[in-house]
This record gives C-alpha cells, sequence and structure tokens, in this order.
C-alpha cells in the first residue's frame, strides 16, 4: 500500500511539473536570418559554412534568432521554400527577392524590415557581432 501511494504521489508530481513546464511561453524569434540558397550557387558553398562557424562560436542558436535556409535549386524546392516562408509570414519579403541566391538577409521580428545582408565576402566574426547588436537594439527597445 505504501509503494502505491509513493508512486501516486510521484506520478501526481510528474503531471504537475509537465503542465508547469507546458505553461511557459514559447519563444518567438526577435530576428530571422533567411539564407537564399541552391546546390548550383558558388556562393552558398563559401557562405554556408561561415554562417555555421558563427552560430557556433557566437552560440546563436541558444538566443532569439530563426535560422531559415530557402533551397532555390529547383522547381520543387523552390515550391517547398515558398511555403515555407508563407509559413513564417515572410513571404513578400521573399517574394520581392526574386531567384537571388548566396546570401542571408537578417529580417527585424515584424518580417519586413531587411537590417543587414550577408555574404560570400562576410566574415563569421562580423555575422555574430551583427546579430549580437542587432538582438541588444531589438531588447533595448
Amino acid at each position: 500500500m505504501k509503494t502505491l501511494f509513493r508512486n501516486l504521489v510521484i506520478a501526481l508530481m510528474l503531471v504537475l511539473s509537465v503542465k508547469q513546464a507546458l505553461a511557459y511561453e514559447l519563444p518567438k524569434p526577435k530576428l530571422i536570418a533567411v539564407f537564399f540558397a541552391a546546390d548550383w550557387c558558388p556562393s552558398c558553398k563559401v557562405l554556408a559554412p561561415v554562417i555555421d562557424t558563427a552560430r557556433q562560436q557566437g552560440a546563436l542558436d541558444g538566443k532569439d534568432v530563426l535560422f531559415v535556409k530557402l533551397d532555390l535549386t529547383d522547381k520543387a524546392s523552390i515550391h517547398q521554400a515558398l511555403l515555407l516562408s508563407s509559413a513564417l509570414g515572410v513571404a513578400p519579403f521573399v517574394q520581392k527577392q526574386g531567384s537571388s541566391t548566396g546570401y542571408v538577409a537578417l529580417l527585424a521580428a515584424d518580417k519586413t524590415t531587411e537590417l543587414t545582408r550577408f555574404d560570400r565576402t562576410t566574415k563569421a566574426a562580423d555575422i555574430t557581432a551583427a546579430i549580437e547588436k542587432h538582438l541588444a537594439a531589438v531588447a533595448s527597445k
């Protein structure tokens, strides 16, 4: 009987802790980094590892920045990229960009304001610094 009671208490505590954990508000991105990429794009091949380095060195994946890669390689991937951009609310911005690839557009949380752009010439440290600067600006508002 003691074991049953103890197990019920533990189960109740688990249920309450899960409920409490789910009660927290989900994080929302303050910035969205949209990588316009394609398999055939030489600039994309240079920029992709630089972005990865910036994300690691700046621990940016733990901050309120959403990194999105839109694959514009072929019709099917473009269709999926457009669906994703629509779901994220950045479709109007993406449509204005056309078919250009090889860059990352850093967008404000309003999803229409481009804050800066990174290309194959941008260094990882500069990407990290720019994102940190814009995050700090958003936090001070």
